[in-house]
């Protein structure tokens, strides 16, 4: 019987379909049992990590809470900015003549912006004791009407608000009390007796939605039954789950457990078993407890679940995996059988020994394999120069290991560890822009690229790059100590005096950077070279430009490292109107400077620096046409003006921000809309837009365009005559007060204007809705 099953598998392990079937069945089996190990070392540290996870919660609670308190803390240095607030707050102010409730107008509006700003907040209101009366953002109250009617608290009486003082703390939370005028919901009053550092006997209360807070505190629960609390240092609840379902024993359970010492502790509770876990946290102004309830009932269950269903899918797994072995097996030979069919088979012997055909065939595959590599070979030069210009570009440097395996495949390795760059511009002359076809200019930069390489210095290895259209880029690794000068001169002179004899070409120019370590040091050398580039354009005398030497651009054109960090941090969080109002006042105080040409180059230069770091910080990358646009505007040698260099930082860091953001420029166009929506009547116009947005008219005109979907002046003037239709059909004001109202300039303009839009005058049209109304009447 033994030597019957030893025939067999013998036998069957002839076939690699049976082997197959095993070699699954055995690896299926053995990951089962890893699974079930791991899966009993999970659930145990599961168990153990269930209170840390409630630790967390309680973080992430203390986290949003603190934005919420930060916010509304914010609130009063915004108001403190704000003259005729500050005004009405004083406790000298007084509502006794019209001119000065303009100041109270303007502070219902200042008070309905803090209500919009935040979702968290109810109302927003000023008490001025002396007058009884309530500045709030909905307008104005008497005291009696607001804290007995339409802002009633259970708590807070109108009686409680006047005689509230100081209390030596200028901010106060009391606690939440029901609202009868919201239909009971709660409400947290934020009592401040001073903005910013402007005291007064009167107050400033926020009122917060505790409700938005409550759900909150729900969204964050682990489990159905947990309870969460918040407390202040009174061992007044101010939020909890439980707003509305007070439990006697939970309650002072809570507040005992505030005041000792434990922050984790297991106790019964209305004989349940539960687990308290407590964190203190300090908001801006406000010490607070987050205390959580969690019944150990829910843990336990939670576990019953996991340990069922784990058990219950292992077995499941197990002969599931029985049975994939099998018809996988069976797929996997199929092909297999299907190549052994066709192979040649060896005479004699066995009808054919699998393993001995499929080792043979897979020898000859790698063979090809190798071979074509052999052939393609040659395309790794370009891959390396290809490389080497995303180096440059300030695109992510590699680290080691990458640009050992990289130059390994290529079958080339940079001797030292030091690198120098020069940069090569070539003028053409009109005509061969004009005259020459695609295949001819390609013909002669064909030979001025091949003059080039024939001539390198033989001592160091060269690598010539393509880094834009008629700019060339020379790459050495040379050793620290390398005379650049000495060694690149003769070179130069050959060059210079080989493309005069080209008749194509008009000019050419160098730049030559400054010897620096590491790829790092390849990129700060290829922007010495751009540097020096740049001075030869003055003077047509020198061609040929090396980093360091002559007189060089002082710091002052430069950012100061105060304005890159704020630069690359806006970048960053895609905040485009406040970087670009950092933009245009560093640019604004480089042109009262008076900034040169290769100055405001410079500056570009830094700019495409800090935006290049803050792709890499973000790990994204614009497109190839970006990069090439913005290094062509560099490289050039045209001058460039001070509105056209900041239009075109605009658009790249535009670009950056759609890369890392695609939304943000999506919000900022609703800000446009809705500016124009609420100030159509007045004197509107694209260069005031630009200036309040901080961007250029060109560029405001594209945003628009791009949002509202027809032109700004088309959109306004549309704008316009529809509110001006609404007012002839709905209202007797006579015509000549309503083109005024609606914002044209004159009556004339007005007509044309509404003729050219509606086919008819304004007269006519509301002479029809006039008609109407009579035949209405009549029936």
């Amino acid at each position: 019987m033994r030597g019957r099953v030893a025939s067999f598998i013998k036998g069957r392990f002839r076939s690699i379909l049976y082997r197959f079937f095993f070699f699954f069945l055995i690896l299926a089996s053995m990951t089962q049992v890893v699974n079930l190990i791991n899966y009993r070392i999970n659930l145990w540290y599961l168990e153990t990590r269930m209170q840390e996870n409630y630790n967390m919660v309680l973080n992430n609670i203390a986290d949003r809470l603190d934005k919420v308190f930060t916010e509304i803390y914010s609130f009063n240095y915004l108001l403190a900015l704000d003259e005729a607030t500050m005004q009405v707050f004083s406790s000298n102010f007084t509502v006794d003549n019209h001119a000065k409730y303009s100041y109270v107008s303007h502070s219902i509006r200042s008070l309905g912006r803090i209500r919009l700003m935040n979702e968290y907040v109810d109302n927003v209101f000023i008490y001025k004791k002396r007058d009884a009366l309530i500045i709030s953002d909905q307008g104005t109250y008497s005291a009696a009407d607001f804290f007995g009617r339409s802002h009633r608290l259970e708590l807070y009486s109108e009686d409680f608000w006047q005689a509230y003082g100081s209390q030596q703390r200028p901010f106060q939370i009391l606690p939440p009390s029901r609202s009868p005028s919201q239909n009971g919901a709660y409400i947290l009053p934020i009592v401040q007796t001073a903005i910013a550092e402007y005291k007064s006997n009167d107050l400033f209360v926020i009122n917060v939605k505790v409700d938005s807070i409550v759900q909150l505190l729900l969204d964050f629960k682990l489990t159905p039954n947990s309870k969460l609390f918040v407390l202040d240092d009174n061992r007044q609840v101010i939020f909890s789950t439980e707003m509305d379902s007070p439990e006697a024993e939970t309650r002072q359970f809570i507040k005992k457990f505030q005041t000792g010492e434990e922050s984790n502790l297991k106790t019964v509770i209305n004989g349940e078993e539960v687990l308290a876990i407590q964190k203190n946290t300090r908001f801006v102004f406000k010490n607070l407890n987050m205390i959580s309830l969690v019944p150990v009932a829910d843990i336990q269950d939670s576990m019953k679940v996991m340990k069922f269903w784990g058990n219950l899918i292992n077995m499941l797994a197990m002969i599931l995996s029985i049975v994939i072995s099998f018809l996988l097996s069976r797929r996997l030979y199929a092909p297999i059988q299907s190549l052994i069919v066709k192979l040649p088979r060896t005479s004699g012997g066995p009808p054919s020994n699998e393993y001995k055909l499929l080792d043979r065939e897979f020898h000859r595959m790698l063979d090809d394999v190798s071979s074509l590599n052999d052939k393609l070979s040659f395309i790794y030069p370009l891959a390396l120069e290809r490389w080497l210009v995303n180096i440059l570009r300030f695109k992510r440097l590699p680290d080691q290991q990458e640009v050992e395996d990289f130059l390994d495949k290529c079958g080339f390795a940079f001797e030292h560890p030091s690198f120098i760059v020069a940069l090569i511009r070539i003028k053409f002359t009109e005509s061969f822009h004009s005259q020459y076809n695609a295949a001819e200019q390609n013909a002669v930069r064909s030979r001025i690229l091949q003059m080039m390489k024939s001539h390198v210095p033989a001592a160091r290895q060269w690598i010539i790059v393509e880094i834009e259209t008629n700019v060339l880029g020379l790459l050495a690794n040379a050793p620290q100590l390398a005379e650049r000068q000495k060694e690149l001169e003769p070179y130069f002179a050959y060059l210079e005096a080989g493309v005069r004899s080209i008749e194509e070409v008009r000019t050419l120019s160098v730049g030559v950077g400054q010897i620096h370590r590491g790829f790092e040091g390849l990129q700060q050398s290829y922007l010495d070279a751009m540097k020096a580039m740049w001075r030869t354009s003055p003077s047509q005398k020198e061609r040929i430009h090396y980093s360091g030497s002559g007189a060089a651009q002082t710091a002052a054109t430069l950012l100061t490292p105060e304005d890159s960090r704020k630069i690359f941090n806006l970048l960053c969080s895609a905040k485009k109107e406040e970087l670009f109002v950092l933009l245009g006042t560093v640019l604004n105080d480089k042109a009262h400077g008076g900034i040169s040409d290769i100055g405001l180059k410079e500056h570009l230069l830094q700019l495409f620096v800090i935006g290049s770091q803050v792709l890499k910080h973000k790990d994204a990358a614009l497109s190839e046409v970006v990069y090439r646009d913005y290094i062509r505007v560099i490289l050039s040698d045209a001058a460039l003006s001070m509105d056209g260099a900041a239009e075109f930082i605009a658009r790249f860091f535009t670009a950056i921000m759609d890369t890392l953001n695609p939304e943000a420029d999506r919000q900022e166009y609703l800000v446009f809309k809705e500016y124009i929506d609420t100030h159509y009547q007045e004197d509107i116009h694209l260069e005031l837009l630009a200036g309040k947005f901080h961007t250029t008219s060109n560029y405001m005109s594209r945003l628009l365009k791009k949002e509202l979907g027809r032109p700004f002046h088309q959109y306004l003037q549309e704008l316009r005559i529809g509110k001006a239709k609404e007012l002839l059909a709905q209202s007797s004001m006579p015509i000549q007060d309503i083109w005024a109202s609606v914002g044209f300039n004159n009556r004339n303009s007005f007509i044309r204007a509404f003729r050219k839009l509606e086919g008819i005058s304004p007269t006519d049209y509301r002479s029809q809705y006039t008609q109407a109304a009579t035949q209405a009447k009549l029936h």
